[in-house]
């Protein structure tokens, strides 16, 4: 279970997120036609819709761990929930998921239609990009080192890359997807933001190399553990899920092996020299992905 402190600092790192996005999109200036505020509105409507937070709440939370100033690190956080944003709007679309619902409201293409919501989703990507580069356009080695980071995380090395294994993969039996191919295929789809999540706030802090390449280490480490656990929540012997790492593995090897991966990310952080702040980010891999929202 949670702290209170912990339940307060999630609340009030998540009212400061919520408040960036907000003023970002009031702040935007583009031609007042119809159709441009009603394709805000769809992207009002996903994106500033509740959800945990998770890729910049941790975020912000390494940066809290290196005592870096939170506005420091609110672009980069805010621009990866923008690109996680517009791939929960594209995968929710009739011709990927086909699903009805989103964190209990319609989903983006219910309410708009297919096309506002594809080009919802095209906004939130690019917009993302604009983002990182006009507020860290004062430092350009942090920007292009953050874009760069970001297109691989994003792009056909990464999410859009394990979306496509994915869809690859739903075509086959259970019996021929291998542990392997579910490692492949939830590294890119779900692990790479998360990583990158870290990775990136490394960067802004302004970290030395090292220290970013253990960040990324324990980002890859933690994307896992949320995909395990995600599994583990997800798993229902009477009606197995394909493509569910318990499914495959069995319920209690996976339990295992989601306690090695805890231990391994524990590892990076005491590497990091922030075990004292472990309990607040391990936390994330379990508990809070119980929560059930993405």
């Amino acid at each position: 279970m949670i702290s209170s402190e912990q339940a307060e600092q999630l609340s009030s790192r998540k009212e400061l997120i919520e408040a960036y996005l907000d003023k970002y999109l009031d702040d935007l200036k583009y031609p007042r036609s119809q159709a441009l505020v009603g394709l805000m509105e769809s992207i009002r409507y996903s994106l500033l819709r509740g959800g945990k937070r998770f890729r910049p709440t941790l975020s912000l939370a390494l940066a809290e761990a290196f005592a870096v100033n939170p506005l420091r690190i609110l672009p980069w956080a805010c621009a990866v929930e923008m690109i996680h944003t517009y791939s929960l709007i594209h995968d929710d679309l009739p011709c990927m998921d086909n699903d009805d619902l989103r964190r209990g409201e319609p989903t983006n293409h219910k309410v708009y239609g297919e096309g506002q919501a594809l080009l919802a989703g095209d906004a939130l990507l690019t917009e993302a990009f604009a983002l990182i580069s006009d507020k860290y356009e004062q430092d350009p080695r942090i920007a292009v080192a953050l874009i760069r980071l970001l297109t691989e995380a994003a792009g056909f090395r990464g999410m859009v890359g394990g979306q496509a294994i994915d869809l690859e993969t739903q075509k086959r039996q259970e019996s021929e997807v291998s542990i392997q191919d579910l490692n492949l295929t939830h590294s890119l789809k779900t692990g790479a933001l998360i990583r990158v999540a870290i990775e990136g706030a490394a960067i802004a802090c302004g970290l030395p190399t090292p220290k970013v390449e253990l960040s990324r280490k324990f980002g890859a480490q933690l994307g896992l553990a949320f995909q395990i656990a995600d599994d583990i929540l997800d798993f229902n012997p009477e009606n197995p899920e394909k493509g569910n790492f318990a499914t495959t593995l069995g319920l209690a090897e996976t339990q295992g092996w989601l306690k090695e991966v805890s231990q391994e990310a524990n590892q990076c952080l005491t590497d990091l020299g922030i075990l004292k702040n472990s309990s607040a980010l391990l936390w994330f891999m379990v508990e809070y992905n119980q929560t059930r929202t993405n």
